[in-house]
């Protein structure tokens, strides 16, 4: 077709009722509903959204923020990945290499580095690069602005300080004290730089759902501002010094709605307070870091895809600093080519794919239009609720939100462990061959540590365990079973054998002579089951008593007491409990005589 035709071509409107007509056709008969998947924001989310849900929005705006999100620029943001050396010399090195490297922030943490005497000449020679700072590390902020050098850095401008609430100081009234007192003196010396940091990452990484943060930040920088009201600081001057920092998940338009719907809900904060419009516009400054809560040592090369999409999404929602945390922190191994990685995401998504030149990409989208209002509006609620019960500090205090936040780490565990949700390389896909590394992330938090812990008994373990697949019948019967099963016990580190078609018992029993293995998996259809289990587990149990026998495939209830009387100990099937039935199986090999090379 030539491009004057296609330029000709239209194409017949189609109404919501017929897509749903023939949608429900395509799923046979299970209707929409089954196309509709619930968050753990409670959120409802459907398969198809149209001007009418945006258009629904103005029925809601009288009790709530407009928080449709929209940018008014393009997405301009600093690349502010943090740099860590062993020493000041190859700290200094590092991060000049960086700027000549496409990083457009100093950023660095002197983590275990002594004799801060070398701070004062390694910032004076890097602030001439003429760049912002960022560093929201609590040592390495006060190591900055906590100084009486403080005063000779002039033309400093960036963000440099730390959340003592989210960071866990909020019990020692006194801590909090003494860090006003900090950021009370660094603002007389250094007015360009933004240091009352609302950090909302160490909830996410605990496990919390994107409203519970929201809720969380603002209800944070609430405080702070009462806090800063009664040392006399000006409503303007506290907005003005405060900078909210957040961390983006694997959902892609969930990440995205937050950040976007918190702009709009943070102006109506300070609009409540009397801020001026003219302040609010410019005051509102926000970075993000990729998730930490979702990355895994397991196959850690894709944690650099999950770090890829997480940028987009916060580059999408228009933040102004942006770290992506290289794709191996979490094992602590961050050498110089997975930082360079990690900075390369953010040059390739700005200058490759222009993500820098685009005014608020997501706008005008039905879908994440009405996301981003659901997510405020149910942000909100969380928000006058921290509120009533006397603010931030009290609800800390008496443990509510560490409760709530539970909850939903919880939930996202139970999914990853029955597999409703996947994560690649931990609880599906698993790949048998690599190891974990020697040294492991302190974090306790994170969402694959449950399966990082069952891989790493398996690993103590002398010799690797390894569980026989009995197949019966021909390989094309019983092959979807005998390859999910193989996935299912990879999660755990469990390598498996698979037999030969197994066409009559003498092969099956064969099988189970020249491998002496202490666990089996019976794998073929329903009925073959009911026809044959009971001669199978005899057989297999004439040769070894102690062997334990499972089947591919949920047992009927109806069959469950004969088939367990028999000599039967369970199945693996799917949406089955991962983390429970591993733990179950590795204790064959941690208690038993058994472990054989597959």
């Amino acid at each position: 077709m030539k491009l004057s035709d296609m330029k000709s071509q239209s194409f017949s409107r189609h109404t919501l009722s017929q897509w749903e007509e023939a949608a429900e056709k395509a799923l046979k008969g299970k209707g929409i509903s089954s196309l509709h998947t619930s968050t753990y924001e409670n959120i409802d989310l459907k398969p198809l959204y149209t001007k009418e849900d945006v258009r629904s929005l103005d029925r809601v705006k009288d009790y709530i923020p407009n928080v449709e999100g929209r940018l008014e620029r393009a997405s301009k943001w600093f690349i502010a990945q943090s740099i860590k050396r062993d020493s000041w010399e190859e700290l200094t090195t590092a991060v000049k290499d960086a700027l000549s490297r496409g990083q457009n922030c100093l950023s660095f943490s002197i983590g275990d580095l002594q004799k801060e005497e070398h701070l004062n000449r390694f910032l004076k020679e890097l602030i001439s690069f003429d760049t912002p700072i960022f560093s929201i590390d609590k040592k390495t902020s006060l190591s900055i602005i906590g100084r009486e050098e403080v005063r000779e850095w002039k033309g400093m401008y960036g963000i440099v300080g730390f959340d003592p609430l989210s960071e866990g100081e909020w019990a020692d009234e006194n801590r909090l004290e003494e860090w006003l007192k900090v950021v009370e003196e660094a603002d007389k010396h250094l007015p360009d730089v933004k240091t009352i940091i609302v950090n909302s990452a160490p909830y996410h990484n605990k496990g919390a759902s994107a409203t519970q943060e929201l809720a969380l930040a603002l209800s944070e920088g609430v405080a702070y501002i009462e806090a800063l009201q009664e040392k006399n600081w000006t409503l303007e001057k506290a907005a003005e010094k405060m900078h909210f920092h957040f961390a983006v998940g694997s959902h892609f338009f969930m990440e995205m709605a937050k950040i976007r719907a918190f702009k709009k809900l943070w102006q109506e904060v300070l609009s409540s307070y009397g801020v001026a419009e003219g302040v609010i516009s410019s005051a509102i400054s926000i970075s993000a870091e990729t998730s930490r809560f979702n990355k895994s040592t397991l196959d850690s090369y894709v944690n650099m895809l999950r770090g890829g999409g997480e940028a987009f999404s916060a580059i999408l929602a228009g933040v102004d600093y942006l770290v992506v945390a290289p794709f191996n922190e979490v094992s602590e191994e961050v050498n110089p080519f997975s930082e360079r990685i990690a900075r390369n995401t953010q040059l390739i998504l700005g200058e490759e794919a222009h993500l820098d030149k685009v005014i608020d990409p997501g706008g005008g989208s039905y879908y994440v239009e009405w996301l981003s209002e659901e997510v405020g509006k149910l942000a909100w609620k969380e928000f006058q609720h921290i509120d009533e019960k006397g603010g931030m500090l009290v609800s800390l205090k008496d443990g509510s939100i560490e409760s709530q936040i539970t909850r939903v780490r919880d939930a996202r565990i139970h999914d990853l462990a029955t597999r409703k949700n996947s994560m690649i390389g931990t609880n599906i896909y698993a790949n048998l061959e690599e190891s974990l590394p020697d040294r492991q992330s302190t974090s306790e938090e994170r969402l694959s540590l449950p399966f990082e812990n069952l891989r790493s008994r398996a690993q103590k373990l002398t010799r690797k365990p390894v569980a026989g697949l009995i197949g019966l019948g021909e390989l094309k019967a019983h092959k979807p079973r005998a390859d999910f099963v193989k996935g299912f016990l990879a999660t755990g580190g469990i390598h498996a054998h698979q037999s030969k078609e197994c066409l009559s018992k003498e092969d099956l029993l064969q099988f189970v002579e020249e491998t002496r293995y202490p666990y089996y998996v019976v794998c073929g259809k329903d009925e073959e089951y009911h026809d044959q289990l009971a001669m199978i587990v005899e057989s297999i149990h004439q040769i070894d008593g102690d062997v334990m026998i499972d089947i591919a495939g949920k047992i009927p209830d109806e069959e469950r007491s004969k088939w367990e009387r028999m000599g039967l100990n369970g199945s693996i099937y799917n949406k089955q409990n991962i983390l429970e039935k591993m733990d179950e199986l590795l204790i064959i090999w941690e208690e038993g005589k058994y472990s054989e090379e597959a």
